[in-house]
């Protein structure tokens, strides 16, 4: 079980009054969240919860700074993100937000390496020995060192997986949001990379916003967010967070 991060540990994430709306100024404008608030500090190892339709991706693509609120304010590593131009969002997301998706996204005709050092590439513009030992290195600690130099469309899903975790820590984030990262695999696979997720949050104190369906693997994390109808109806810590199967 993971150390509940202290009230003085740095916020990595502080959405105040974030709402956001679709169709602005027209007849068919939508409010789909409103007024979130929220804290993530340092170390902390949080599922987000909530039916379809809920708000919970609009949320995730808010925080990932992929998309603005219409309204309220939103601080990644205390930095204050509205008055940001879009340059200025892309370098803030690059450095400090890492992502694992459903679908893993990687490019199927690179090596395992090679996309490890995607985020790395396009931060320094071309590779170097470094560049590639800090990816192999990363490969090593999700267990696929002995697959660096194999393309990734020829590796099992969970293996592909893991090479999108190891992408999404290339550049040490403060926050990763993983977007249902097992909702494709088999329940050992999922088991294994949720087991991994973790592994990383204890041993890098990264913070990790997970959305998933899954209520066996949220009663795994540290704290339950859950959102309904755009709004945050329940925020709690769970008691007896852990690895699977540990229970």
């Amino acid at each position: 079980m993971a150390d509940a991060p202290a009230p003085d540990e740095p916020e990595v994430l502080r959405l105040e009054g974030v709402r956001k709306s679709f169709g602005t100024s027209t007849p068919r404008e939508v409010e789909v969240l409103h007024g979130i608030d929220l804290v993530l500090r340092r170390g902390e190892f949080c599922a987000l919860i909530g039916p379809s339709g809920s708000g919970k991706s609009t949320m995730l693509n808010l925080i990932g700074l992929l998309d603005r609120p219409t309204a309220g304010t939103l601080f990644i590593e205390g930095r204050d993100t509205r008055d940001m131009d879009d340059a200025s969002l892309t370098q803030l997301r690059g450095r400090s937000i890492g992502f694992v998706f459903q679908h893993h996204h990687l490019i199927g005709a690179f090596t395992a390496a090679e996309n490890v050092m995607m985020p790395l590439l396009l931060y320094r513009n071309r590779p170097d020995v470094a560049m590639r030992r800090h990816a192999e290195a990363l490969l090593d600690r999700v267990g696929l060192l002995p697959w660096k130099d194999s393309r990734v469309g020829n590796l099992s899903g969970g293996q592909q997986q893991r090479v999108a975790i190891a992408r999404a820590l290339a550049m040490s984030p403060a926050l990763v949001l993983a977007d249902e990262p097992t909702g494709n695999l088999d329940t050992r696979s999922a088991d294994g990379v949720f087991d991994l997720l973790r592994e990383m949050n204890q041993t890098s104190r990264t913070t990790f916003l997970i959305v998933t369906h899954d209520p066996r693997l949220a009663q795994r994390c540290d704290r339950i967010i859950e959102v309904v109808d755009g709004q945050i109806v329940a925020d709690e810590a769970v008691l007896a967070p852990g690895r699977i199967g540990t229970a």
